[in-house]
């Protein structure tokens, strides 16, 4: 059973009325094909995608280009597994657990998450290990 909680209880750090707050609010009830359709069509995340691209210093390939370029995030779950989700594979991969204390940063996770995927990436031959890191936190300002 799902329990609609306040965006408040999920982060009080996301200000109510940025679109982040607004993408949570639409999000939360949906089920998960409905939320990855809501994700896709995000007019929201294409603009904040865009703007931080036009940041960057390298240019993006064209349509036809091939890169072997894909998403991989690390999570840390509600009963503290940490969850691998790879944008080359059909669902997520268990990685381990953490403990209460511990969160996708910490030693444990890293050598779980992180640094266990750039080894495997490594030793399969993986090329050019060229990444960027994304997490939501609080401001340090």
């Amino acid at each position: 059973m799902h329990v609609l909680v306040g965006l408040q209880d999920i982060n009080p750090s996301i200000d109510p009325q940025s679109d982040l707050a607004q993408l949570l609010k639409e999000a939360i009830p949906l089920k998960p094909a409905d939320r990855a359709d809501l994700l896709y069509e995000s007019k929201a995340l294409e603009t904040a995608h865009s703007a931080a691209a036009a940041e960057g210093d390298t240019s993006a390939p064209t349509a036809d280009e091939k890169v072997d370029l894909h998403f991989v995030c690390f999570v840390k779950s509600e009963e503290g597994n940490l969850w691998e989700m790879d944008g080359r594979r059909k669902g997520p991969l268990k990685r381990g657990t953490l403990s209460a204390d511990e969160d996708v940063l910490s030693q444990k996770a890293l050598d779980l998450g992180v640094r266990s995927f750039l080894k495997r990436e490594s030793e399969a031959g993986g090329g050019d290990l060229r990444f960027s890191l994304v997490a939501l936190s609080p401001s340090f300002d």
